[in-house]
């Protein structure tokens, strides 16, 4: 892949473009073997994300300028503003929308948030767009709710001019830190969710869900689970950070009973909202609970589990509740390779690895999905 930001030094986010894909295809296996050193991964070739250019679906862009001029990039690590709107790695069209919004922000007078002198409104712009459908949904960090109003009034112009702009929100962030987002979300549009459609998956995406940044590679992760989920029988299924239910609607399609749980509530929303649109007929339920809370008092048992956690994996008291309820399976899919490690160490007495695929989820950084499959030991 080509990039001229990373080939002049402006941006190195993309640490291993110096590498052929291939090469760090391989960096990146390694990376997993040195971790799990005297474990047997029985690990499966690398699902790849060829073509690189245009394959994410999601940008996170900080905002600078003023009233006269507005530009889009990142802070980097001296807290310098360093532009830079045409990423390569942008799904197409992302780009060319943010051409389209500079002029929309200066009719309104959107002021961008100075992070020196603490003033001016808008800090972020976080765009999603689903691969198959071509919905946009755009967010607004802002300061305060000064400029509500007036960007109501842009985000109802915005949706009658677009055919891709569905779903427009705004954040509020009044802290001067380095948080990308606020507790308070409003939303601007009718809508509330753009639909993405995952193979023959339809799921709903709102304003605060999580969602994987890859489409391609993405689907590929939840057919692969689908495909272990089939030819190993497994007729109940607990989907624990469920998000918005993309793990459990691809379960669904081989097993009888889905359970999914999450602790946003919006993302639960939408995990109901897209059952319909999928008209399963077999038993699936979403819960919005913090994971820990539902262990708790959780006494049916599963053939299947699987855990999504966040960066920082799972606690020890989330990993003695697993142990408890025996599934026979444990299926582990994460992004953080390190916590993984830990966690499987604290799993290996009673599980064994079975299978370890690598899903280049983030291609030419040092980061990547990790999807193992845990087999209780009889």
């Amino acid at each position: 892949m080509k990039c001229k930001w990373y080939e002049s030094h402006h941006c190195q986010s993309c640490a291993l473009l110096n590498d052929t894909y291939q090469a760090s295809l391989v960096k990146k296996e390694n990376d997993l073997r040195s971790l799990f050193k005297g474990l047997e991964l029985n690990l499966q070739e690398i699902v790849d994300c060829e073509p690189v250019e245009a394959s994410r679906g999601k940008a996170k862009l900080a905002v600078s300028g003023n009233e006269n001029t507005i530009e889009f990039g990142f802070y980097d690590s001296q807290l310098n503003f360093k532009t830079l709107e045409e990423c390569p790695l942008h799904m197409v069209g992302i780009n060319e929308l943010l051409v389209d919004l500079k002029t929309r922000l200066k009719k309104y007078n959107i002021i961008p948030y100075n992070l020196h002198t603490k003033k001016g409104e808008l800090k972020y712009l976080i765009i999603s767009k689903s691969l198959e459908n071509q919905e946009i949904l755009v967010r607004f960090v802002v300061r305060s709710k000064e400029s509500l109003d007036r960007l109501k009034k842009l985000a109802q112009e915005w949706i009658m001019t677009s055919l891709e702009v569905k779903v427009v929100s705004l954040n509020i962030q009044p802290e001067h830190k380095a948080i990308l987002e606020g507790e308070e979300e409003i939303i601007l549009t009718p809508a509330a969710s753009i639909n993405c459609q995952m193979g023959d998956v339809h799921l709903s995406l709102g304003a605060r869900s999580f969602f994987q940044v890859t489409p391609s590679v993405s689907l590929r992760l939840y057919q692969s689970v689908r495909q272990v989920l089939s030819d190993n029988n497994i007729h109940s299924f607990l989907d624990l950070y469920c998000g918005v239910g993309a793990f459990s609607f691809f379960a669904a399609q081989t097993c009888q009973r889905v359970l999914g749980v999450e602790i946003s509530k919006e993302a639960i929303e939408a995990a109901k909202l897209a059952v319909a649109k999928n008209k399963i007929l077999k038993s699936i339920e979403f819960q919005s609970l913090d994971v820990d809370k539902f262990l708790l008092t959780q006494t049916e048992t599963f053939d299947a589990i699987l855990v999504n956690p966040p960066r920082r994996g799972l606690n020890e008291s989330i990993i003695s509740r697993l142990l408890e309820l025996r599934p026979k399976m444990i299926i582990y899919s994460s992004c953080q390779a390190l916590t993984l490690s830990r966690d499987v160490k604290m799993l290996e007495a009673h599980y064994s690895i079975n299978k370890t695929q690598i899903f280049d989820m983030f291609p030419f950084t040092d980061h990547y999905e990790t999807l193992m499959i845990l087999v209780r030991k009889e």
